[in-house]
């Protein structure tokens, strides 16, 4: 599915056209739609002391959607877990459905 039909098939689904239910309606698309676990890099600096560029990190789910980072995922690092926003992370396999599905969350969310 292309990301435009991926977009469109969220907003259908939203209960309304505010931008709360919009949002929900991402967090419902993504918790079901994604394959967990898989694994990403850090890309970005992130707000943790603990990860850092580079990064391999392996995506367990997600967590939240939040105005000010956007979509939280939840990630391990070795044994500890963490919740990082999804803009510090790149996916390792860019061949991936996950790739193609967060790629469309973040050009709807205009990143």
């Amino acid at each position: 599915m292309s990301q435009s039909k991926i977009i469109q098939a969220v907003l259908k689904s939203a209960s309304g056209k505010k931008r709360d239910d919009i949002e929900f309606a991402w967090f419902e698309y993504l918790r079901s739609n994604l394959e967990f676990p898989f694994e990403a890099e850090v890309n970005l600096y992130s707000y943790s002391s603990v990860l850092k560029d580079g990064d391999i990190v392996k995506v367990t789910g997600v967590e939240d959607i939040v105005d000010m980072y956007g979509l939280l995922l939840k990630i391990k690092k070795g044994r500890s877990a963490y919740t990082t926003p999804l803009v510090e992370l790149e996916l390792v396999d860019k061949n991936s459905r996950n790739f193609e599905i967060l790629e469309a969350y973040l050009e709807w969310a205009g990143d």
